[in-house]
């Protein structure tokens, strides 16, 4: 998640914009909602606008420039209702969020959320699933590669349930924020009940070099996701996106699903289970 809204949706946009026939058309800026609330944690909420389309030149030296300061965010949880503060924080990217110390997520209650900025008015409503019945994180050395390794997620899904899982990877100790890990999203139809899935590290924008593996001396922190339906279409149609595309900012022409209205991007809830390593200790 940690490049995701602020440059990759609006890239979609810049790319969308286009037309066939009458070449590019001015754009007016859209909001883009990147926000989440996961069991036991205080929600999330990274707000920016999408760059406009325009057939003038236009600076993108300063890219913070498009992030939202001022916003008044509410989430309720039918009980409860929590306007949400905003604040610089250097473990997101973009480096500003809103959030709140006063709400945690609950497994199984539902959470909708409220921004509202200037003319900007979007809504979105989640549900936080169960979380995973996690058996095991495997680590393991690629063969005849001393370097590099993979982890294994080993996990029991309920057979009498839909469920839709998605994985989330970390690396290194500058930022808390995790990112979607390459061919992540889980739909339970395609898997056994006691199943095993490969890890594989998230795109990163801070690595010259992308290899879906980890390497020695690494510090890894996995995430396993239970999601909503919607939750599991955003980020499958994200991820394949972004393999379907050789450059990070320039995706392919493919809509991302939002359950957000009035604006771009997303608003998930997570049950989740986390684990975190060091690579160095399984040699």
């Amino acid at each position: 998640m940690r490049h995701l809204t602020a440059f990759l949706l609006f890239t979609i946009m810049l790319i969308s914009a286009c037309d066939d026939d009458a070449g590019i058309h001015n754009q007016s800026s859209q909001l883009v909602v990147e926000g989440w609330i996961q069991n036991d944690q205080f929600p999330v909420v990274i707000l920016t606008r999408t760059v406009p389309v325009s057939t003038e030149f236009q600076e993108m030296n300063d890219l913070k420039d498009y992030i939202i300061y001022w916003a008044k965010v509410t989430i309720t949880d039918g009980t409860d209702t929590v306007v949400l503060t905003g604040m610089y924080d250097d473990n997101y990217f973009p480096p500003y969020i809103y959030t709140t110390g006063r709400m945690r997520g609950q497994t199984g209650k539902t959470y909708q959320l409220f921004v509202d900025y200037k003319d900007f008015h979007a809504t979105a409503t989640t549900t936080i699933p169960s979380t995973p019945q996690l058996d095991e994180f495997k680590v393991e050395r690629l063969p005849d590669v001393d370097t590099l390794y993979k982890i294994k997620a080993c996990f029991t899904d309920n057979p009498n349930e839909k469920n839709y899982y998605q994985l989330f990877t970390r690396v290194g100790t500058k930022s808390i924020q995790y990112t979607a890990a390459y061919l992540g999203s889980i739909n339970d139809e395609v898997i056994d009940n006691h199943t095993e899935v490969t890890v594989y590290n998230g795109h990163r924008l801070d690595t010259k070099a992308y290899t879906p593996y980890f390497t020695i001396n690494d510090t890894v922190s996995v995430k396993l996701a239970q999601v909503t339906k919607e939750g599991y279409l955003f980020w499958d149609q994200y991820t394949k996106n972004q393999s379907l595309s050789s450059n990070m900012f320039l995706s392919t022409i493919a809509d991302v699903p939002s359950n957000v209205k009035g604006a771009l991007g997303y608003w998930n809830g997570y049950g989740a289970v986390e684990k975190h390593f060091i690579i160095k200790d399984y040699q």
